[in-house]
């Protein structure tokens, strides 16, 4: 079939779909969605399919890219459950047609290609910009959370798209020729890593962290100026060593003054007359007091009522037990848990616990410190109960330990595309898991999603497909591909990138552009 239209007509339709995706990416669900569609009917009316085909089967990194959606239709021969088979395969389709049509498609000239990454980075820039101005109110949004910023696409993906766009300004200040034009891609950089911040984004900040890391190491391994490799090295160092005197800073500041009781001598009745309720054997803390002590539930329903239209029994804006982030509020200022103390606090201080905020130093919507310091608190609620509910880390904990728990029964094949959910279900309630309903999710890890699915055999395919297509076409030392590649790598550990929509067509996309859509360069 021969296209109506001449060639320039759909190259030029070809690369308006690339911009309307770039910038749907950050900002669009429906842009990501309807550039696609315009993609593939420009790609099918172009014509010459037959020989397109061709082409696509005899370039081998982009058959073995997309056919880990051929891994998902091979898991539909042994599952059971079809209807969540064909919408997995159905979020995935773009692992297979985007790696299709961008290697089939008229090569981009360095120009075209360097503008479509520009206009990649203004669009996060302006989703960056977005959520700067519904934290500082400028925008009026009710906020939850941090995470409430983030209005087009999650937080996590998000986060994602900004460590890929830091990397990308600066193959732009390398590229870049006058000063201020370097000047001005630094200032970039510097904007985009101060939003990621902002966002309180740990996984965002360790990924961008890591990514560098590994690239100063590339560049002490190739540097050939004897000053430059010390240079780096001494980078590294002061920077490993800031990030762990700070954390261990952190971590003497919540251990070294807590306070120490004598249980026999504590006042036993409230200053209504009520008793108290104690607890020695939890020793869980904030900011060095005790949270089970002074603890008289009573006084707390009646007090709390009167003052916030969330009761005490309900549950805050994060999801969490309201109760427990009272508790843990009026602990953290160093007060009894009984009504005077209620009655103490501000309103301001009101709207913060009913936001979910357990902590009174940390009542800032963005506080990166406040994220640090929550995280370890998890881990020590964890170790002491094992609870995980509600919290992102340790409940990830228990994610993998189910996933490896169905691994192990699955081990060489998994259990199909579709009946994933189903064995996570029976699996929590076998291992008599103390995570609440709503939140026995998936593994949060895609190699893990994999294996569940589709075992060790599959787990060993999806490597393949991740690994070969950059080997095969010496792209190891690319610049863009490889930090593209290491924040993917890094990625799949903590999140199921694969599994939604955005995940998908970050990966699925930019895997594509950067390995297929240049013209070859020297």
């Amino acid at each position: 079939m021969k296209s109506l239209f001449p060639e320039k007509y759909h190259s030029y339709i070809y690369y308006f779909s690339l911009i309307i995706l770039v910038i749907g990416m950050p900002l669009s669900k429906f842009m990501m969605s309807i550039s696609q569609l315009i993609m593939f009917g420009n790609w099918v009316l172009e014509g010459n399919l037959k020989n397109k085909f061709i082409q696509f089967l005899n370039n081998k990194p982009a058959v073995i890219l997309s056919s880990l959606l051929i891994l998902h239709f091979i898991g539909l021969i042994y599952t059971s459950n079809f209807a969540d088979a064909f919408l997995d395969i159905k979020i995935k389709i773009p692992l297979f047609a985007l790696p299709l049509i961008i290697s089939t498609s008229p090569s981009l000239s360095e120009k075209i290609f360097n503008s479509i990454l520009k206009l990649f980075i203004a669009a996060v820039i302006f989703g960056t910009i977005i959520s700067t101005l519904i934290l500082l109110d400028v925008i009026h949004r009710p906020i939850v959370d941090i995470r409430g910023i983030s209005i087009f696409i999650s937080h996590i993906r998000f986060a994602l798209l900004i460590c890929v766009a830091v990397f990308i300004s600066g193959y732009f200040v390398y590229l870049s020729k006058g000063k201020y034009y370097k000047i001005m891609w630094a200032v970039i950089i510097l904007w985009l890593i101060t939003s990621l911040i902002l966002m309180e984004s740990l996984t965002g900040v360790i990924i961008l962290s890591i990514t560098l890391f590994v690239m100063m190491i590339y560049k002490i391994s190739t540097a050939k100026k004897t000053m430059l490799k010390y240079g780096v090295l001494i980078l590294i160092m002061v920077g490993i060593f800031f990030v762990c005197s700070s954390i261990s800073k952190m971590i003497n500041e919540r251990n070294i003054n807590i306070e120490t009781v004598d249980y026999n001598k504590l006042d036993k009745y409230t200053s209504h007359g009520n008793l108290y309720a104690y607890s020695a054997t939890t020793k869980l803390t904030e900011n060095g007091h005790l949270i089970w002590i002074y603890f008289c539930e009573s006084e707390l329903i009646e007090s709390w009522n009167k003052r916030s239209a969330l009761k005490y029994t309900s549950k805050d804006n994060k999801g969490n037990p309201m109760s427990y982030t009272l508790v843990r509020f009026l602990t953290s200022k160093g007060l009894r848990k009984d009504a005077d103390a209620v009655a103490s606090l501000s309103d301001e201080e009101i709207k913060s616990i009913e936001r979910g905020v357990p902590n009174v130093n940390y009542q800032s919507i963005s506080n990166i410190k406040g994220r640090i310091y929550e995280t370890m608190w998890e881990i020590d609620l964890y170790k002491n109960t094992g609870d995980a509910n509600g919290h992102s880390l340790t409940q990830r904990f228990e994610y993998w330990k189910v996933a490896l728990s169905i691994i192990k029964e699955n081990i060489l094949f998994g259990v199909g595309t579709g009946d994933v959910q189903n064995s996570f279900d029976k699996k929590y309630v076998q291992m008599k898991s103390k995570l609440a309903p709503e939140w026995r999710l998936h593994s949060h890890n895609q190699y893990l999603s994999i294996a569940v699915a589709f075992g060790l055999t599959g787990l060993a395919w999806f490597l393949i497909t991740l690994f070969y297509p950059m080997v095969k076409l010496k792209l190891t030392f690319d610049y863009l591909y490889i930090t593209f590649f290491i924040i993917s790598l890094v990625s799949f550990f903590t999140e199921d990138t694969l599994e939604t929509q955005a995940g998908v067509t970050f990966y699925g996309f930019l895997n594509s552009f950067l390995l297929f859509a240049r013209q070859k360069r020297k």
